[in-house]
């Protein structure tokens, strides 16, 4: 059997969608997440294409946002970690956390190894959650542990398509060692206001492309 593909999704524009709604940040980046699960997931999950799911949700670099804007976030992932399991687990998704380890509040860590361990058997479909993830420091880490057989230890597989949403076109160090030969969909739409229909559209689009890896 063939290998599946895996899309990455760059999780933007929700404080901006905030601001132009007038609704508190922290209400932007509950909508945007509610768009990952209810729209982004369902859509890859029910393609017969694609396997996994990468999102990008919180950056080594995002500690630099306001005390309030990164204790809303984590209460966000907390709450997350609590009501994503039941769904997660029904569908047999596999689970895993990317990124670093030691900075996450420790009720929100224990939670996503209960939710990894627990999902760890699952083959058919991967969500990867990037929380306090980037790149540089991810390529880092690899190095430390395996030296010249890094590869083994990245965290995040190979990309066949990253989506950012908001209008920004750039990495902002996400997934550069597995964006080597990704396909890159920068979607005008804020993240809270992407529909189903629009991500049939992203998958169309991508599926259209000719993709020749260097050849």
């Amino acid at each position: 059997m063939s290998k599946k593909l895996a899309f990455g999704l760059i999780a933007d524009g929700n404080r901006r969608w905030a601001k132009e709604n007038n609704v508190p940040v922290a209400q932007g980046h509950s909508n945007g997440f509610a768009v990952v699960k209810e729209v982004i997931l369902p859509a890859l999950y029910d393609h017969p294409d694609w396997d996994t799911l990468v999102v990008y949700g919180f950056s080594t670099e995002n500690w630099k946002r306001s005390p309030l804007e990164v204790a809303d976030l984590m209460k966000l992932y907390l709450k997350m970690a609590e009501e994503w399991p039941k769904d997660i687990k029904e569908k047999k998704i596999r689970f895993i956390h990317a990124g670093r380890k030691d900075r996450l509040p420790k009720l929100l860590m224990t939670k996503l190894k209960a939710l990894e361990m627990e999902t760890a058997h699952f083959s058919d479909f991967t969500l990867v959650l990037c929380l306090d993830y980037g790149s540089q420091d991810e390529i880092k880490r690899a190095v430390e542990a395996g030296g010249t057989d890094f590869k083994r230890y990245l965290e995040v597989p190979s990309l066949d398509l990253i989506l950012r949403s908001g209008g920004e076109q750039r990495l902002s160090n996400f997934c550069m060692w597995q964006a080597a030969y990704a396909e890159f969909n920068f979607h005008a739409k804020k993240l809270p206001a992407l529909t189903s229909e629009d991500m049939r559209e992203v998958l169309f689009e991508f599926a259209d492309r000719q993709r020749r890896k260097g050849k």
